[in-house]
């Protein structure tokens, strides 16, 4: 049977003479360049092991090896399946092993093949930080000008085409912080700096490529950002004031890379000062212009990204994420609408067209003598080089329309006229049919959008109602992408809020079994989510909804939980916990009959003590055992008793009265005022118990605590203890944090780190606190606080008191709630004892919004958190 002239040329690549097989090797290069089903064709033949043993062979003639090299590139150039194949047949290390090589034509076709190679997510980049390989990349970024005319030396001179190359593949290697700091401690910034001075201008192809690096190792690296804000060339030049330049360059490609770079700088708070007002000036303004800007970016086909268009909008959602003042500029500059007009005209226009080819490299040309000796690029007639890997119609499209969902979910992170805009320009019900897309980023993406919006409670209560949000997103908690079911899961944290209609909707369509699925998942990020999420749904529940989540999540379960690995889920199981205990005495005796009252005790002393190492625990664990203790000391005189036999816990309380922070030491008073309540039974032995271990005297000297609302509750203890204190009546004060109240119950719940849960209610002298609403505290999407953030939320609750609230409605109902639910106690209606504390994140853990006035008997104060940003004060909990 005849053979065809491919099999024949696999066959000729056993041959013993060195001219058959590299003939051979020439064949099969010109055969598979430009020809993607050649190379899967080839591949599927087994030839990648047999040229990767003459890559390997160092005896073999240096032209056969040239050529091995670019056909394993043109192998990379065709898609994630080509380049698994090459990794599996040991490719990496031998072409790591060309960048040493005399010869620079063959360590420029091994460069290009590593960096084709590396456009992959999924190639390894382990092998580059063995043994000499980031040396040897550090030393091709020093080009050499080439004479025109003069053919490449044999001499080990750079061209600049070799160090764009090796930026380049450094570039796409540069993913984690040791990898990073590796390339660093090699010498690479002040040479990639080099490369912005006046000479190489001629090279715009070389400078993008410096950008990039230098983009990738700032990336999330304060350290590295740092020394690339500070370092000067060797001509003395400061290179931020270039990189800047360059972002106002005419080439698009470059004003992206320059504006990538300075992002990534600026994030990580090392761009200098006098910088920062070009973040409003120059960088906004550039991105949003590259919205519709559809230049190729043959230097970044290893993220994934062809195009500008596809890259601006993550670059710009970077950028806004967490900063207010660059997302109010953004607003003023018309992003959202020119976001939107993209996101509308994509939904509407599904067959966009593709974008334009690249411009010819040299990765698979090949060059044609001239007259005078001068060589000309010529493209190889269907080059890969002519198009962008990984490019088509509908990958282009969905990638923009990714993008775009990303900035706007960045844009309505933190401000609700943000939000307002979003919903203004039509574009909520293209994110809802985004959730169900097939690609899993897109579905990802419309999630964080959804969860940018349901940070605003008007919006939790129309026009995500509205939009039907609740079932597309409840689907992706059983997506087949984790990513999804991270980002759905992070969202449902905020939909199932108490006030949320789409709270029932959760519930009807097995949510609570699902989250319990998700809590028990390998994924220590997918359990916070759920945890967190069962907290919250757990807030202000009813005995059915409690017993429904623990039939499915067992105690058991929950003991596994606040005994996890992570700190995070750890605190979110106890304030799961804490909201359990929170309402009546039924429901604290619930949760002692199902973990057992000794090891309901025994977790709380566990987590209040220090470790045999003589380290506290972490302070969010301690305050939400501290409030499971509060709510505890609701209960019966056995439930009261129970806390007072362990010695270990009432030292912890001792201890931890002292503590720095100012929520932990009011969360050890709310304990004493409710373990010595005067109008409950027993409370005079108790006050007589306290009053042998000192407590008194330790509450004696809180009273000029700088905090008021620890001053206050100071008061209030000793009240109760019975003696005097300086003024007849406690001046009402904010709630510090997550404080929420109703007359019975209160409970916990969200999903981020910094829970500062604290709560209050005026007082008189004697008399019991009256009810106090629950209010939302929230975080930012990555976590935490900054100063300046929290000083502006107490501004922003200043002037939601008055008439200008955008949630008056809802401020408005919360005191007529809290008036009611003080009248309802004062009426002896409300049974139960102490002052219960659920649990709310909010964005200013010193901060809050105060309860109303009047005396109440056996009042609850509640709090719940919520795991993104609200920027008013939310509706009431229901009684």
């Amino acid at each position: 049977m005849a053979i065809t002239k491919h099999e024949a040329a696999v066959s000729a690549l056993q041959a013993h003479d060195p001219e058959e097989r590299t003939r051979a090797v020439r064949f099969i290069k010109n055969s598979v360049i430009g020809n993607r089903t050649k190379k899967e064709m080839y591949l599927g033949m087994g030839v990648a092991a047999r040229l990767v043993e003459f890559l390997r062979d160092p005896t073999c003639d240096v032209d056969l090896r040239v050529q091995v090299a670019v056909v394993l590139g043109s192998f990379a150039y065709g898609n994630d399946r080509n380049i698994s194949v090459l990794v599996d047949a040991g490719a990496i290390t031998p072409l790591l092993g060309t960048l040493s090589a005399v010869d620079m034509k063959l360590v420029e076709a091994g460069a290009r093949a590593l960096k084709a190679i590396f456009q992959s997510a999924e190639a390894p980049h382990e092998d580059v930080f063995q043994a000499r390989y980031i040396d040897d990349l550090i030393r091709l970024l020093t080009p050499t000008i080439e004479v025109v005319g003069s053919p490449c030396s044999s001499k080990r001179q750079v061209p600049v085409r070799v160090s764009e190359v090796a930026a380049g593949i450094l570039a796409k290697v540069a993913v984690t912080h040791d990898g990073q700091m590796q390339i660093v401690q090699s010498g690479a910034i002040p040479l990639l700096t080099a490369m912005f001075e006046p000479r190489w201008n001629p090279y715009p192809k070389m400078q993008e490529a410096a950008l990039d690096a230098l983009a990738n190792l700032c990336r999330d690296n304060p350290a590295i950002a740092v020394k690339v804000a500070a370092s000067p060339s060797p001509s003395n030049f400061l290179t931020i004031p270039i990189i800047i330049k360059l972002v106002r360059d005419r080439r698009p490609v470059m004003r992206l890379l320059a504006a990538t770079c300075v992002t990534n700088i600026y994030r990580t708070g090392s761009l200098p000062s006098q910088h920062q007002p070009d973040m409003v000036l120059t960088l906004l303004p550039t991105l949003i212009k590259l919205f519709n800007e559809t230049a190729p970016i043959s230097t970044l086909y290893g993220s994934g990204w062809a195009t500008v268009q596809e890259k601006a909008p993550k670059v710009f959602a970077d950028l806004v994420e967490s900063n207010e003042e660059l997302q109010k500029a953004a607003l003023e500059a018309d992003a959202i609408t020119k976001l939107a007009a993209v996101i509308i005209g994509g939904a509407d226009n599904p067959d966009v067209p593709p974008p334009p080819p690249a411009p010819v490299t040299p990765a698979e040309t090949k060059a044609k003598p001239t007259r005078g000796g001068r060589r000309k690029l010529a493209k190889v007639r269907g080059s890969d080089a002519s198009v962008p890997p990984r490019v088509s119609t509908c990958g282009h499209a969905e990638r923009v329309t990714e993008g775009f969902l990303r900035a706007v979910a960045a844009m309505c992170s933190l401000r609700e006229e943000c939000r307002k805009q979003v919903i203004d320009a039509k574009l909520l019900p293209h994110i809802v049919t985004a959730m169900s897309h097939p690609n899993r980023r897109i579905r990802s993406a419309a999630c964080e959008c959804t969860r940018s919006l349901s940070r605003s409670v008007k919006n939790l209560r129309t026009s995500l109602v509205d939009a039907g949000v609740g079932i597309p997103l409840f689907r992706l908690l059983s997506d087949e992408s984790e990513e999804v079911q991270l980002t759905a899961s992070a969202t449902l944290c905020n939909i199932v809020l108490d006030f949320s209609p789409m709270k029932r909707t959760v519930l009807e369509n097995g949510g609570v079994e699902r989250l319990v699925d998700l809590a028990k998942s390998m994924d220590d990020r997918l359990r916070l989510n759920a945890v967190w999420a069962l907290k919250n749904l757990l807030f202000q529940a009813d005995s059915d909804t409690k017993a429904r989540v623990m039939t499915e999540l067992r105690w058991d379960g929950l003991l596994s939980l606040i005994d996890d690995s992570e700190i995070g889920i750890q605190e979110q199981a106890l304030n799961l916990l804490r909201n359990l205990a929170c309402g009546k005495e039924e429901d604290v005796e619930q949760a002692f009959l199902g973990l057992g009252e000794s090891r309901v005790l025994d977790i709380l002393e566990s987590k209040l003590k220090t470790t045999a190492t003589g380290e506290q625990q972490h302070d969010d664990v301690v305050l939400q055992a501290l409030y499971v203790i509060v709510n505890v000391a609701t209960g019966n005189e056995r439930h009261k008793a129970a806390l007072l036999q362990r010695k270990g816990i009432l030292e912890s309380v001792w201890g931890f009265m002292k503590h720095t922070k100012s929520a932990i030491r009011v969360a050890t008073v709310w304990c004493l005022i409710n373990l010595t309540w005067t109008d409950d039974p027993g409370s005079s032995q108790r006050v007589a118990r306290l009053r042998e271990l000192d407590f008194h005297t330790r509450l004696q000297s809180m009273t000029e605590d700088f905090n008021m609302d620890v001053k206050d509750r100071v008061k209030t203890a000793l009240a109760n203890f019975g003696l005097s204190v300086p003024s007849a009546r406690v001046t009402p004060q904010q709630p510090p944090a997550a404080a929420g109240a109703t007359n019975a119950s209160a409970s916990a719940s969200a999903m981020e780190v910094d829970p500062g849960t604290d709560s209050h209610a005026s007082t008189t002298t004697g008399t019991r606190p009256p009810t106090v609403t629950a209010v939302p505290r929230i975080i930012s999407r990555r976590g935490g606080a900054t100063e300046r953030e929290r000083e502006r939320e107490r501004e922003r609750r200043a002037d939601l008191s008055g008439p200008a609230g955008t949630l008056l409605a809802s401020a408005a109902a919360a005191s007529a709630a809290a008036a009611a639910a003080a009248a309802s106690a004062a009426s002896g209606s409300v049974q139960g004892s102490g002052v219960v504390f659920g649990d709310l994140m909010m964005l200013d853990p010193d901060g809050g919004n105060g309860g109303g006035g009047g005396v109440g008997n056996d009042a609850d104060v509640g709090a719940m958190e919520e795991m993104d940003y609200v920027p008013a004060r939310p509706p009431p909990p229901a009684n």
